[in-house]
Formats: C-alpha cells, structure tokens, sequence
C-alpha cells in the first residue's frame, strides 16, 4: 500500500463528490469525523472478540461512507483492511488497525471540527 502523494483531503474530489458545494463537503466530513471514534472502537473490539464477519460488514460500512468524504489517504487504508477481510487475511489485521489509528490522528490534526 502507498499513500505517497495522497492528501489527507482532497477537497476538490471532495466537492465534485457532491456536486461542487464546498459547504455540503464540509458538512459530510464533519459528521463522519463525529462518527471515526465510535466507528473505529467497534472495528477494533470486533476484532479483538474475533468477530470477523460483524467486524467486516462495520468496515465495509465505514468505506462506503470514505467513498463521499475526499479522503483517499483513510479510504485506501480502510479498502486493504475491507479486502484483507473478505480474503481471511488476519494476520496483517494488528497492524492495519495501527495505521488506521495513524492516519485518523492525522486527519484530526488536518481538519479538527472546531464546531463540533
């Protein structure tokens, strides 16, 4: 996986994603931040509890709303860990769930949701 070169936000796929209103893209990105941290913790005990098939439906949920937001950093991130799943690939789970902490940390430093 190479996340070289890939903004933490591209708002302009952002806006084009929403019909180039900046606004709207703002506002689905705030909710889906307001959402990461229980999003994430529910990822994180179904796989600690070894509930792969609950643990995959959460993160496909979770990258279908990636596919709305112009984050292509978190949404490539959640995309290996949806395919890793699908694909019983669980030893490189730990490690994907590491850089999906990572790069969360990092889009609440980028946009902090000051409003929230």
């Amino acid at each position: 996986m190479n996340l070289v070169g890939l903004p933490v936000i591209d708002w302009d796929q952002a806006t084009k994603l929403v019909g180039n209103k900046r606004e709207l893209a703002e506002e689905i990105l705030t909710l889906l931040i307001k959402n990461l941290p229980n999003d994430i913790s529910m990822i994180k005990k179904l796989h600690q509890e070894q509930h792969f098939f609950p643990m995959l439906s959460q993160v496909h949920k979770l990258h279908g709303a990636l596919c709305y937001c112009g984050l292509p950093r978190l949404k490539t991130i959640v995309a290996y860990l949806e395919t890793e799943l699908k694909n019983n690939i669980m030893d490189s789970l730990p490690s994907r769930l590491n850089q999906l902490d990572t790069e969360v940390k990092l889009l609440l430093e980028c946009y902090p949701c000051q409003n929230t």
